[in-house]
């Protein structure tokens, strides 16, 4: 009986407006070299909206020091009231192995949880009845372009692929590339093809990552992967990349793109601040990566940061309101403006963009074609880092589709 009040008790406050909270929390997360101050200018938000409450930032490296020291805390008893997660279970700080461990508050009572989190991206945060974390913001993936190029060389954004292949040599004929592409990096190599695959693997059967990981399909087995990365050989064939691609990676691909000799570059949008960075007098916009039809054309949004809650904060309503503070209070707005990602809100409605990115906005509504980055749900990293080094030897001729599609099935097949 004691336990069923306790419980009953925790379910009240789990869904108890977080109103005139005072105390103290402490919240921990990972940093880069200049500390986190994205992170920090949320909390001091925060606390400017709740004044009684102190919120206490623990800031450490990103790499594998971060993820030690929380999987410490968390073991030890000494646990953060929030904690910095990602979203899903395949990274080092994903957030569902810590739920499945009984460290996180269950955050599906609070009044936003049926919105907060876009339906394709559902299984990244929820489990059964249980709602992990609160995303920070949502990135989608899209071709950022060069808006003054695209008018001088007098053509327009393709919405098909075979537009696109015609656009490539219409471009490349006026000694220009479509697109700038690090072939030889796998996470940007990789990157281009899962775009891909959003419109020829996803748009065809949303289910088909539920179907691999029940083992019901196969990459190798699959027509449409193959189409996939023929699609990317026939992007290359129609001389779509900057030359010697195969052999590019990000310092030489990003000035190709900043610097006006390829139209457009295949990244997160929140890369666009570091475009302008290289080039600050570049007018971008964004289009999505065009599918085999217009219909079936679909865009990569993933969440990206998130924060979660643990199960044995000594500040539950604090940390609550914390959580309600990013959700619904401006707090995901706030932080996304300095990543350059988007907030919740703006993913699932496609309202107040970014003026760059107004060319995704329609898109962003057919919520039947927006999915997460399709490689968020797979098994291990190692089946991503296999695409993305298979693609180098698909620019080189050095491997056919068959082969990378096999290798991908070993490296999901490793324990």
């Amino acid at each position: 009986m004691k336990r069923l009040t306790a419980l009953l008790a925790l379910t009240a406050l789990l869904s108890t407006p977080a109103l005139a909270q005072s105390g103290s929390i402490r919240l921990i997360a990972q940093a880069g070299e200049q500390g986190n101050p994205t992170m920090q200018a949320l909390v001091d938000a925060f606390m400017k909206k709740y004044p009684n409450v102190k919120v206490t930032t623990e800031f450490y490296p990103i790499g594998t020091t971060y993820p030690q020291v929380l999987r410490t805390q968390l073991q030890g008893g000494n646990a953060p009231d929030l904690f910095y997660v990602t979203a899903g279970s395949g990274g080092q700080v994903s957030v569902m192995p810590f739920l499945d461990s009984g460290y996180v508050a269950d955050l599906s009572p609070r009044p936003w949880a049926k919105t907060a989190i876009p339906t394709r991206s559902r299984a990244l945060y929820w489990k059964g009845t249980q709602l992990a974390a609160v995303p920070l913001g949502m990135t989608p993936i899209a071709a950022v372009y060069n808006v003054d190029l695209l008018k001088t060389l007098g053509i327009s954004v393709p919405t098909t692929m075979p537009e696109l292949l015609k656009t490539c040599t219409v471009i490349k004929g006026k000694g220009k590339s479509m697109f700038t592409l690090a072939g030889a990096n796998p996470q940007n190599a990789g990157l281009l093809a899962a775009t891909l695959a959003e419109s020829y693997v996803l748009s065809s059967d949303p289910q088909w990552n539920a179907k691999r990981t029940a083992g019901t399909v196969t990459f190798a087995g699959s027509p449409a992967w193959k189409r996939t990365l023929n699609a990317l050989l026939d992007m290359n064939k129609a001389g779509c990349f900057i030359p010697g691609v195969e052999g590019a990676d990000i310092p030489q691909a990003a000035p190709a793109m900043a610097n006006g000799d390829a139209l457009a570059f295949v990244v997160p949008t929140g890369a666009i601040s570091a475009l302008k960075g290289i080039n600050p007098k570049l007018n971008l916009g964004a289009f999505v990566l065009p599918g085999p039809t217009a219909s079936a054309t679909a865009i990569a949004v993933s969440p990206t940061d998130a924060l979660a809650i643990s199960k044995n904060s000594k500040n539950l309503p604090a940390a609550l309101a914390f959580a309600d503070f990013v959700a619904s209070g401006g707090g995901s707005e706030l932080y996304t403006k300095v990543t350059g990602d988007l907030s919740v809100q703006q993913a699932t409605t496609g309202k107040n963009l970014p003026p760059e990115l107004s060319g995704i906005s329609a898109a962003l509504t057919k919520t039947s074609r927006v999915f997460p980055l399709i490689q968020v749900e797979w098994k291990n990293g190692e089946v991503y880092t296999a695409l993305g080094e298979g693609i180098q030897g698909l620019l080189t001729g050095q491997i056919s589709v068959d082969a990378l599609l096999a290798r991908m099935d070993a490296a999901w097949n490793r324990k």
